[in-house]
């Protein structure tokens, strides 16, 4: 494998529900299922794994810098309990679409924002947990 074949020197957007929006970080970008292991009576070498349903939702956690602009006004009503129906996750290389994330029915459960401190010539960051039941991948290995 080549090295030139990793995905050094990405850039990322993000859009909810087609609105694309900056961040500076996602992070959590993952799924899980449940299982149950029961032994089974004639198997004794290995436990029995089973699918179960999900109960508990896979959680995106995607962080930003905020702006004293206009645009930031509109992302001011993502707030707790704001369902997000569909968020597309699109990574570049080189000015092209190399990788892409879809995750639907999400919801945002919980909003932070860094501390303030007037002593510190820091960035105000604003970050956001949103619950989902899963996400999907979708390589392109040549870029679109």
């Amino acid at each position: 494998m080549a090295s030139s074949d990793f995905i050094p020197g990405y850039s990322f957007t993000v859009s909810f529900d087609g609105i694309p929006f900056s961040f500076s970080r996602v992070s959590n970008l993952s799924g899980s299922m449940e299982i149950e292991t029961i032994n089974e009576g004639g198997n004794n070498d290995a436990p029995v794994i089973l699918r179960k349903p999900k109960k508990s939702p896979d959680f995106l956690i995607l962080e930003r810098a905020l702006h004293s602009t206009m645009a930031d006004v509109a992302f001011a009503f993502f707030k707790e309990g704001k369902q997000i129906t569909a968020i597309t996750i699109t990574v570049k290389k080189d000015g092209k679409t190399v990788r892409m994330f879809f995750i639907t029915n999400g919801i945002i459960v919980q909003r932070e924002f860094s501390p303030l401190d007037a002593l510190e010539s820091t960035v105000l960051c604003q970050s956001l947990k949103i619950a989902h039941t899963g996400i999907t991948e979708l390589p392109l290995p040549i870029g679109i």
